[in-house]
């Protein structure tokens, strides 16, 4: 099941205990829609870096910006301008560890924002921000609704929102670990003695 923009905006009513139903986003002048679009792209970036899903993440080659003679990193790069969320930068690992994990650092350089590093040619793992909506399973796309919900109950519902509001936080934290859990069941993958945590690979020797 895929989820348009509409969609999410209903749903996001619904949470706010409102009987109003919107056709069409796009030509909706409605006061209820004018304040879902103030912090739709908020609430949209917001969920999409706190559910951390692996099933909208890719690999994006970096641009170099830099290469540093002095201080601790070797190497600048620009931070993609579409990433939401920089993940980690891709190692020959499919999981990593303290061993395959590679370091970096997210600052400004030169009033750019970017990622330092000491890896050669490197790729990142981002969440795109113009990630699908058609990507999302259904508790990912309603835990987008009710983080839009809960930005926006205050204009939209006015008195009473508080208690409103807590309510839907509760609903956005159970729609995001069942989010999550799906993401995990579905992207599973054996996990080879060598691929687990210091911990389990010194109980296993």
């Amino acid at each position: 099941m895929s989820f348009t923009k509409t969609e999410i905006y209903n749903l996001a009513l619904s949470a706010l205990m409102l009987n109003a139903n919107v056709i069409d986003v796009a030509t909706d002048e409605s006061n209820n829609v004018t304040n879902l679009n103030r912090f739709y792209n908020v609430a949209l970036q917001s969920t999409l870096q706190d559910l951390d899903l692996d099933a909208v993440s890719q690999p994006i080659t970096l641009e170099l910006i830099e290469t540093l003679t002095e201080g601790n990193w070797l190497y600048v790069y620009k931070y993609p301008s579409n990433c939401s969320f920089l993940r980690r930068l891709k190692s020959a690992a499919e999981v990593d560890d303290r061993t395959t994990h590679l370091p970096k650092r997210i600052a400004l350089h030169n009033g750019v924002k970017a990622i330092f590093t000491n890896e050669v040619g490197a790729v990142g793992e981002c969440i795109a921000k113009d990630t699908p909506l058609e990507a999302l399973s259904p508790m990912a796309a309603m835990a987008v609704a009710y983080k839009l919900a809960y930005l926006s109950a205050p204009l939209i519902v006015g008195k009473g929102a508080k208690k409103l509001r807590e309510t839907i936080q509760t609903d956005y934290v159970l729609s995001k670990a069942e989010a999550q859990e799906y993401d995990s069941l579905e992207n599973f993958n054996y996990e080879a003695d060598y691929q687990r945590s210091d911990f389990v690979r010194e109980r296993l020797s």
